[in-house]
Protein backbone atom coordinates (compact mmCIF):
# COMPACT_ATOMS: atom_id res chain seq x y z
CA UNK A 1 0.00 0.00 0.00
CA UNK A 2 2.83 2.22 1.12
CA UNK A 3 4.18 2.12 -3.23
CA UNK A 4 0.47 2.97 -4.21
CA UNK A 5 0.62 6.49 -2.04
CA UNK A 6 4.44 7.37 -3.40
CA UNK A 7 2.93 6.58 -6.57
CA UNK A 8 0.24 9.06 -6.42
CA UNK A 9 2.01 11.90 -4.32
CA UNK A 10 4.39 11.62 -7.45
CA UNK A 11 1.62 12.06 -9.67
CA UNK A 12 0.34 14.82 -7.82
CA UNK A 13 3.44 16.96 -7.56
CA UNK A 14 4.33 16.28 -11.51
CA UNK A 15 0.71 17.40 -12.28
CA UNK A 16 1.55 20.24 -9.91
CA UNK A 17 4.62 21.68 -11.77
CA UNK A 18 3.05 21.32 -15.19
CA UNK A 19 0.22 23.28 -13.65
CA UNK A 20 2.49 26.01 -12.52
CA UNK A 21 4.89 25.63 -15.39
CA UNK A 22 2.18 26.55 -17.73
CA UNK A 23 2.38 30.12 -17.96
CA UNK A 24 6.08 30.20 -18.12
CA UNK A 25 5.66 28.14 -21.20
CA UNK A 26 3.11 29.57 -22.98
CA UNK A 27 5.50 33.25 -23.11
CA UNK A 28 8.32 30.53 -24.46
CA UNK A 29 6.07 29.39 -27.52
CA UNK A 30 6.34 31.92 -30.51
CA UNK A 31 2.41 33.35 -30.60
CA UNK A 32 1.17 33.43 -34.85
CA UNK A 33 1.84 36.42 -36.50
CA UNK A 34 -1.76 37.02 -37.22
CA UNK A 35 -5.34 36.09 -38.19
CA UNK A 36 -6.19 33.56 -40.74
CA UNK A 37 -9.74 34.64 -42.90
CA UNK A 38 -10.96 32.43 -45.00
CA UNK A 39 -12.33 34.03 -48.74
CA UNK A 40 -14.87 32.08 -50.81
CA UNK A 41 -14.96 33.29 -54.06
CA UNK A 42 -16.45 32.19 -57.52
CA UNK A 43 -14.37 30.24 -59.96
CA UNK A 44 -12.81 31.75 -62.75
CA UNK A 45 -14.85 32.59 -65.62
CA UNK A 46 -14.10 29.58 -68.62
CA UNK A 47 -12.03 31.12 -71.56
CA UNK A 48 -13.87 31.97 -74.33
CA UNK A 49 -14.92 29.46 -76.90
CA UNK A 50 -15.13 26.80 -73.60
CA UNK A 51 -18.88 25.60 -73.56
CA UNK A 52 -20.21 25.14 -69.80
CA UNK A 53 -19.55 21.71 -68.51
CA UNK A 54 -16.40 21.07 -69.79
CA UNK A 55 -14.08 19.44 -66.97
CA UNK A 56 -10.32 20.88 -66.45
CA UNK A 57 -7.55 18.00 -66.90
CA UNK A 58 -4.02 17.95 -66.60
CA UNK A 59 -3.65 15.69 -69.31
CA UNK A 60 -4.96 14.11 -72.95
CA UNK A 61 -4.18 10.97 -75.15
CA UNK A 62 -5.93 11.04 -78.01
CA UNK A 63 -7.16 8.34 -80.29
CA UNK A 64 -3.83 7.48 -82.29
CA UNK A 65 -1.46 8.22 -79.06
CA UNK A 66 -1.10 11.97 -79.83
CA UNK A 67 -0.21 13.31 -76.01
CA UNK A 68 -1.21 17.15 -75.02
CA UNK A 69 -0.26 17.90 -71.27
CA UNK A 70 -0.16 20.99 -69.20
CA UNK A 71 2.78 22.93 -69.71
CA UNK A 72 3.63 22.22 -73.14
CA UNK A 73 5.06 24.51 -74.94
CA UNK A 74 3.53 26.10 -78.29
CA UNK A 75 6.26 24.89 -80.41
CA UNK A 76 5.77 21.64 -78.83
CA UNK A 77 2.38 21.47 -79.24
CA UNK A 78 2.67 22.65 -82.90
CA UNK A 79 5.26 19.63 -83.64
CA UNK A 80 2.13 17.40 -82.54
CA UNK A 81 0.32 15.93 -85.42
CA UNK A 82 -2.99 17.92 -83.82
CA UNK A 83 -3.99 19.31 -87.11
CA UNK A 84 -6.52 16.54 -88.15
CA UNK A 85 -8.39 16.78 -84.80
CA UNK A 86 -9.11 20.71 -85.11
CA UNK A 87 -12.31 21.44 -84.78
CA UNK A 88 -12.13 25.22 -85.86
CA UNK A 89 -10.40 28.35 -85.52
CA UNK A 90 -8.65 29.36 -82.70
CA UNK A 91 -10.05 31.50 -80.50
CA UNK A 92 -7.72 34.30 -79.47
CA UNK A 93 -8.65 36.83 -76.19
CA UNK A 94 -6.43 39.08 -74.22
CA UNK A 95 -4.67 37.32 -71.48
CA UNK A 96 -2.66 38.80 -68.35
CA UNK A 97 0.62 38.70 -70.62
CA UNK A 98 -0.43 39.30 -74.02
CA UNK A 99 -3.27 37.32 -75.30
CA UNK A 100 -4.61 33.92 -74.64
CA UNK A 101 -4.96 31.11 -78.04
CA UNK A 102 -7.96 28.72 -77.43
CA UNK A 103 -7.18 26.12 -79.24
CA UNK A 104 -10.42 23.35 -80.17
CA UNK A 105 -9.94 19.94 -81.06
CA UNK A 106 -12.45 17.20 -81.77
CA UNK A 107 -11.46 13.18 -82.07
CA UNK A 108 -14.31 11.10 -81.90
CA UNK A 109 -17.52 11.95 -79.45
CA UNK A 110 -14.92 14.02 -77.55
CA UNK A 111 -14.40 17.96 -77.59
CA UNK A 112 -10.91 19.47 -76.40
CA UNK A 113 -9.78 22.57 -76.13
CA UNK A 114 -6.23 23.89 -75.05
CA UNK A 115 -5.61 27.32 -73.74
CA UNK A 116 -1.89 28.85 -74.32
CA UNK A 117 -1.45 31.48 -72.25
CA UNK A 118 1.92 33.63 -71.47
CA UNK A 119 3.11 33.07 -67.78
CA UNK A 120 5.76 35.36 -67.95
CA UNK A 121 7.42 38.26 -70.36
CA UNK A 122 9.76 37.09 -73.05
CA UNK A 123 8.63 33.61 -72.83
CA UNK A 124 6.92 31.10 -75.35
CA UNK A 125 3.13 30.59 -74.78
CA UNK A 126 2.39 27.44 -73.09
CA UNK A 127 -0.59 25.09 -72.33
CA UNK A 128 -2.29 26.24 -68.75
CA UNK A 129 -5.46 24.32 -69.05
CA UNK A 130 -7.58 21.66 -70.66
CA UNK A 131 -10.67 20.87 -70.75
CA UNK A 132 -12.57 17.92 -72.04
CA UNK A 133 -16.19 17.40 -72.60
Amino acid sequence: MRSLTEWLLALGVLAGVVWASGPMVRRLIPTSSGTVVLVESDLPALPTGVPAGAASTPLVILVDGTEVRLGMTEPELRREPLSRWTAGPPVVEKGIIGDRLVLPFRAGHTSVWVVLDRIAQNRERQVTAIYVR
